[in-house]
């Protein structure tokens, strides 16, 4: 049984397919010519895929988008391309064997997305981690409501707002679950996933072919580059300072979605500057805070480190050099005014966001600690990467011809990976405070290490024989393995029984649920945001449109002197006061009709309709809301109860606070 294995699978090669096929159509209106095989597909692809979902953003939102201005940059990357470069393949190039092989792909990437949720003998397929739930869920706010925020409020829309974040895969994934109707989460781990991890892997392999390797083992090695993203050693997990820096690392078949747009720009990005296209090369590069803003710093740095080298190096008069900052100084000014002209959300009096700002931000008495952050950040990361580069300097030790390792020619693009590493390393260090301060270094580092590697490795392995070659796979697949014996994935596991006897009740209740977490499910401040860590994320696998709203009251002694959020306690304040529940609370308690704790629950039920409660093994259903259960269904292997609650409750319509 292979539960919507042809769908899922027709998702992503219709995709494909179409955005191969409106890219070929607008680069040849462009008149584009063709290039190396590779790159032709690549960009053929990218182009194809930008313009579909930035276009179906556009009309959502009636053009409120902060993507509006990604179609704007690749014209002018397209524009910049027009003139052949310098050792580039002529047109026409044969492109049938090219894509063969980027359909092989495809289907591998497929295969391993699939496998990494498929359980033997169900109707159903395991639901992914919480943060790929979350992701999937947003899909709402987007298709139904037009929104680019990252909250699921809907209970008081006041509080909502367009909000930064990252939305390209989000959108992707909009308008297939749009097309297809399949559930969300699913087509997001897989189909969505396939789509943009194809992408990025024949961007690899225009990487390895522009080096001079053969196709297949381009693809091939192309393909491995999907899995480079840090290698968890197996003796040094027990050490924390090694244990903290998994947050680089995920299993390597499993890429982050949401990392799918970063890997794309950047090995948009590289490939630019290895055929040394300045001018598109600062066209692509602003890309990157527009699809992904935890990346704007580094791409920020990145920019100015390689306009420096240019200058310096007199690659380009120092005003040439000075205009390649135009394009990103646009996009950040873009930016600033499209959510400075956003309408505010509603804030409640007193709601924290000075004393925010001033929690997260480091004092002047710490530049000792901020010099020890810094410098084992670097630590860290080179543990994680020593495997690779030990293979890359193996390689190249042991070749044939002993060339530079990184030639002249290659300097600007190593002039911008390490101002790069260095704008993400910085902020990554001044945001130590910040709960998500870890993803400024992480999200923009882990795709860029995989296109410095492929780099590296292509250049080390131009015009080597078949054996080397294969070496070089060998020493991915090894690394691949390391990180993936000890580990098993972070699926939620449910029973096949408890799944299909809630599935038709849930399809049949209306889409307006709530969950109950005990107070031993919060383990630290970032699992107190009520949207993104939730019990019932079965839900997702029966419905695209539901609301799950926190029903719990986490009343932890005090937030100052709790060791799971005394160090972060303005955020865990912060995170707290943002559920529906606590605000609902203390709407009630401005128009003068204030709620117990006890009676919360019960007033947030009526309140928004509610039908169900999801509720975790740990937690307990407040007295006040016993007499509503209908019905009761307990899942065996996991624990969670699902608590189906009476109609007659709601005959009554909820009166607003």
């Amino acid at each position: 049984m292979l539960p919507y294995l042809i769908e899922l699978l027709a998702l992503p090669l219709a995709g494909l397919a179409a955005c191969y096929g409106l890219g070929t159509v607008l680069l040849w209106v462009s008149g584009l010519q063709a290039e190396e095989p590779f790159f032709t597909i690549f960009l053929r692809l990218l182009t194809g895929l930008l313009m579909l979902v930035v276009s179906y953003a556009l009309v959502r939102t009636g053009g409120v988008s902060i993507l509006l201005p990604v179609p704007l940059l690749l014209g002018g990357v397209v524009l910049a391309l027009r003139r052949p470069a310098a050792g580039a393949t002529p047109a026409p190039a044969r492109l049938g064997p090219a894509l063969g092989l980027t359909l092989v792909l495809c289907l591998a990437v497929f295969a391993g997305q699939y496998a990494l949720v498929y359980e033997p003998g169900t109707a159903h397929l395991q639901t992914p981690f919480q943060d790929y739930v979350y992701y999937s869920r947003l899909t709402l706010m987007l298709n139904q409501f037009g929104l680019e925020t990252n909250s699921l409020e809907v209970v008081f829309p006041q509080f909502q707002t367009v909000q930064p974040y990252h939305y390209l895969e989000i959108w992707l994934n909009a308008l297939l679950v749009w097309v297809s109707g399949l559930p969300s989460v699913w087509v997001l781990f897989v189909s969505m996933t396939t789509m943009l991890l194809t992408i990025a892997g024949v961007g690899f392999a225009a990487i390895y072919a522009w080096c001079g390797v053969k196709a297949a083992w381009a693809m091939l090695l192309g393909g491995l580059m999907l899995t480079v993203n840090g290698t968890i050693w197996p003796f040094l997990e027990g050490f924390l300072f090694v244990g903290n820096g998994s947050l680089l690392s995920h299993l390597p078949a499993q890429l982050h979605p949401k990392l799918g747009p970063v890997y794309i720009a950047m090995v948009l990005s590289g490939l630019l500057l290895l055929r040394q296209r300045w001018v598109a090369a600062a066209l692509a590069l602003p890309m990157l805070p527009l699809l992904f803003v935890a990346t704007a710093p580094a791409a920020l740095a990145g920019v100015v480190g390689l306009v420096l080298y240019l200058g310096l190096s007199r690659q380009l008069p120092w005003q040439r050099a000075l205009l390649l900052l135009a394009p990103v100084g646009a996009v950040g000014v873009y930016m600033g005014l499209f959510y400075a002209l956003q309408p505010a959300p509603y804030q409640f009096p007193h709601a924290g966001h000075s004393s925010l700002l001033a929690s997260v931000l480091p004092a002047g008495q710490e530049l000792e600690t901020l010099i020890n952050i810094a410098i084992g950040v670097l630590l860290n990361y080179g543990i994680y990467y020593v495997g690779y580069a030990a293979l890359a300097g193996l390689l190249w030790w042991t070749g044939s011809a002993r060339t530079p390792l990184i030639a002249p020619a290659g300097w600007p693009w190593m002039a911008w990976a390490a101002a790069t590493l260095l704008g993400a390393l910085l902020m990554r260090t001044l945001s130590h405070h910040f709960l998500d301060g870890f993803q400024f270094f992480s999200n923009p580092m882990v795709p860029l290490s995989a296109v410095v590697l492929a780099i590296v490795l292509g250049q080390v392995l131009r015009g080597q024989a078949t054996a080397r070659l294969a070496l070089a796979a060998a020493g991915l697949l090894g690394l691949l393995l390391v990180n993936t014996l000890p580990r098993i994935t972070d699926n939620a596991r449910f029973s096949t029984q408890f799944l299909a006897r809630v599935g038709p009740v849930l399809q049949a209740l209306p889409a307006r649920g709530g969950y109950l977490l005990g107070d031993a499910d919060y383990q630290n401040a970032y699992m107190l945001a009520s949207d993104a860590y939730t019990a019932g994320t079965y839900v997702s696998n029966f419905r695209n449109d539901y609301l799950l709203l926190s029903l719990s009251a986490l009343v932890p002694d005090s937030l100052n002197t709790d060791p799971r959020f005394a160090r972060d306690s303005t955020q865990a304040a912060l995170a707290t006061d943002q559920s529906t529940l606590a605000r609902l609370t203390q709407l009630r308690q401005r128009v003068g009709r204030p709620l117990s704790p006890d009676s919360a629950a019960l007033a947030l039920v009526q309140r928004a309709g509610l039908r169900f409660i999801c509720a975790s093994p740990r937690a307990r259903l407040p007295p006040t809301l016993r007499p509503l259960v209908h019905a009761r269904y307990r899942d065996s292997r996991s624990g969670e109860v699902l608590y189906v609650l009476r109609p007659s409750v709601f005959a009554v319509p909820p009166q607003l606070p």
